[in-house]
C-alpha cells in the first residue's frame, strides 16, 4: 500500500529529546497510577449512607436468626426442669435432638437460595423474617418433646431462607470491594450478640411465672418465646420499611449494543430503496443477528451442585462443621467432668459465663485478624493454615488434662489453660467460617448464581446436625461405660475428622475454572483479530 511522507523539523534539541521523553512518561504513569488508585477507592471504599442503612439492615438479618437458634435453652428449661447448673445426661440427650432437627431444617438453605436468585433476595428473607416470627410464638404453645422437634425443623427450615438471603445480599454489596474481609468479619460478633436474647427471654420467662397466672402457667415458655417473637417481628417491621432489594436487574440484551457503526452505516442505505440487492443485504444481516449477539444459558443447579470446586469447598465446610459442631455440643458437657475424665475442671457455676465471654473474646479477635490476613497472606493460604491446627488442639486438650490428673496438679490450672484453648478454638472456628464464607463469594461467577452458590453450602448443616445428634446419643448411651472412654473415643474422633478436613483444604482452589466447574456455554465469548494480519481467525 502507497503513502505519501512529510518531513517534519523540530526546535527541540536531540540531546534533550530522550530527556524529554522520560519526564513525559514517568509523568503519564504516576498520572495513571493515580487515577487508579482513585477510582478503587471511589468504588470500594466510600459509601452512601443509603448503602451503609442497607449493610446494617443485611446485619439484622443474621441478628435475627442468631436470636432465633440460641432460643433453644428456654425449651430444655420448659421440657426438663433443673435445678442444677450442669449439663446431666438427659439434657444433653435432649438438647442434641433438638438441635439436630434445628439443624436438618437448615439444609433446605438450597432451595431458597435458588428462589433468591430467580424472585429476589428481599422477598425471601422478608417471608423468612415472618415465618421466623411465627415459629417462635408457636414454639410456646409447644409442651410435648415431639411437638418441640417438628417445631424447631421447621424453624430451621424457616430461617435458613433469612440466612442465606443475608448471605446473598452480603455477597452483592460487597462484590469488587476492599474492606469485603471486614464487613464478612462482623457476622461472628453478630452471633454473639444474638446470644442476649435467650437471657432476655429467660428473664421474662421467670418473671411472668412469679407475677401472672392462666396461660403462662399451663404453657411456661410462652413469656419467653413470645419475646423471642417479638425482637424477630420487629426486626421485620424495620427490613420492610428500610431494606433494599440487591439483585441486579436482568437488562436484555439490545441489538444496537453488538451493531457495527461501519456496516450500520453500509446497510443504512438499503432503507432508502427496495431493490433486490437491499433486500437480501437485510436477510443476510438478520441470519447474522445470532452470531453478532450470543445468549448465554443459565447456570443450573444441578450444573452447580456437580462443579469440582464447589463439591471440595462443600466438603471442607462440612467437615469444618462437624468437628466444629461436635466441639460446642461436648463443650457443656466436658467442662465440668473431673481432668482424669478429659474434662476441663471447670464450676457448674463458672461454665456458662466463661463460655459466654470466650466467645465475645474470640469474635472481637476474629473482626481485626481475620481482615488483617487476608490482606497480607491470602484467603485460601489463611484457611489452609488454620485447618492444620485443628487436629492439633484437639489432641492437647485432653493431653493437659491427663498431665493434670497424673501429677495431681491443681485442677485450677486444667481450667485456665483449657478455658485458653477453647478461645483459641473458638477464634479459628470462627475465622475458619469467615473465610470459607469469602471463598464462596469468590466462587460464585455472576450475581444471577450466587444465591444458588450459597444454597449448595448449606447442605453442611446436615454434617452438623449428624454431629450433634450422634454426640447427644453417645452420651445417652453411656451408662454402660465411664465417662472417661466417652469422652476420650469423641476427643480422638474429633482429632481424626479435623485431620481429614485438613487434607481435603490443600485441594482447594480459589476460584472456579471455565470448562471443569463453569460450563463454556454459560459464558459470552469475544474474539480478538489481528488487523495487520491475513488470518482471518484471530489469535
Amino acid at each position: 500500500m502507497f503513502a505519501f511522507h512529510r518531513k517534519s523539523r523540530s526546535l527541540i534539541p536531540v540531546r534533550d529529546m530522550e530527556k524529554i521523553e522520560f519526564i513525559q512518561a514517568e509523568y503519564e504513569q504516576d498520572r495513571s497510577l493515580t487515577l487508579e488508585m482513585e477510582e478503587e477507592d471511589s468504588q470500594s471504599n466510600t459509601q452512601t449512607p443509603r448503602q451503609r442503612r442497607n449493610l446494617i439492615m443485611i446485619y439484622l438479618l443474621f441478628l435475627a436468626e442468631a436470636i432465633m437458634s440460641t432460643s433453644l435453652q428456654s425449651q430444655i428449661s420448659t421440657l426438663l426442669p433443673s435445678t442444677s447448673g450442669c449439663l446431666t445426661m438427659d439434657t444433653s440427650f435432649l438438647r442434641s435432638i433438638l438441635q439436630c432437627a434445628y439443624y436438618s431444617g437448615s439444609a433446605s438453605g438450597i432451595m431458597w437460595g435458588y428462589a433468591a436468585d430467580i424472585y429476589g433476595r428481599r422477598r425471601i428473607a422478608l417471608m423468612g423474617l415472618l415465618g421466623m416470627s411465627a415459629c417462635c410464638i408457636s414454639m410456646g404453645f409447644a409442651t410435648s418433646f415431639v411437638a418441640f422437634s417438628l417445631l424447631r425443623y421447621v424453624a430451621g427450615a424457616i430461617s435458613s431462607a433469612a440466612t442465606v438471603s443475608a448471605l446473598t445480599m452480603l455477597a452483592d454489596v460487597t462484590h469488587g470491594s476492599s474492606s469485603r474481609s471486614k464487613i464478612v468479619a462482623r457476622l461472628p460478633l453478630v452471633a454473639v450478640c444474638g446470644q442476649m436474647g435467650p437471657l432476655m427471654s429467660n428473664t421474662i420467662r421467670h418473671f411472668a411465672q412469679d407475677h401472672f397466672h392462666g396461660v403462662f402457667v399451663d404453657y411456661p415458655g410462652l413469656a419467653g418465646q413470645m419475646a423471642c417473637g417479638l425482637l424477630v417481628f420487629s426486626i421485620g417491621i424495620t427490613e420492610v420499611l428500610l431494606l433494599d432489594e440487591t439483585l441486579p436487574a436482568a437488562q436484555k440484551i439490545k441489538e444496537e449494543d453488538y451493531a457495527d457503526c461501519e456496516k450500520a452505516a453500509f446497510l443504512g442505505q438499503s432503507l432508502m430503496n427496495d431493490s433486490e440487492e437491499s433486500l437480501s443485504i437485510s436477510i443476510i444481516e438478520a441470519l447474522n443477528d445470532d452470531a453478532a449477539a450470543p445468549r448465554t444459558s443459565e447456570i443450573s443447579m444441578l450444573q452447580m451442585v456437580t462443579a469440582p470446586s464447589v463439591l471440595l469447598l462443600l466438603a471442607s465446610f462440612s467437615i469444618l462443621s462437624l468437628h466444629a459442631s461436635t466441639f460446642e455440643i461436648l463443650l457443656p458437657h466436658v467442662g465440668h467432668n473431673e481432668t482424669h475424665s478429659f474434662g476441663f475442671g471447670i464450676p457448674c457455676s463458672w461454665l456458662s459465663p466463661v463460655l459466654l465471654v470466650v466467645k465475645c473474646l474470640a469474635a472481637l479477635r476474629v473482626l481485626h485478624l481475620v481482615p488483617f490476613l487476608v490482606k497480607k497472606v491470602g484467603t485460601l493460604p489463611v484457611y489452609r493454615r488454620i485447618s492444620m491446627i485443628f487436629p492439633v488442639l484437639y489432641l492437647i486438650i485432653p493431653l493437659m488434662a491427663l498431665a493434670v490428673s497424673a501429677t495431681d496438679a491443681s485442677t485450677i490450672i486444667s481450667a485456665v489453660f483449657n478455658t485458653i484453648a477453647t478461645l483459641i478454638k473458638t477464634t479459628l472456628a470462627g475465622a475458619a467460617h469467615v473465610l470459607v464464607i469469602l471463598l464462596v463469594f469468590s466462587a460464585a461467577p455472576d450475581a444471577a448464581s450466587t444465591g444458588t452458590l450459597v444454597g449448595v453450602i448449606s447442605i453442611s448443616e446436615l454434617f452438623k446436625a449428624l454431629a450433634v445428634g450422634v454426640t447427644g446419643v453417645s452420651y445417652f448411651l453411656s451408662a454402660d461405660y465411664s465417662m472417661a472412654a466417652v469422652n476420650g473415643t469423641l476427643w480422638a474422633v474429633l482429632a481424626v475428622t479435623a485431620l481429614v478436613g485438613a487434607g481435603i483444604t490443600w485441594k482447594l482452589r480459589e476460584s472456579p475454572r471455565v470448562g471443569t466447574d463453569i460450563p463454556s456455554e454459560c459464558l459470552t465469548w469475544q474474539g480478538m483479530f489481528d488487523a495487520s494480519s491475513d488470518d482471518e481467525n484471530g489469535f
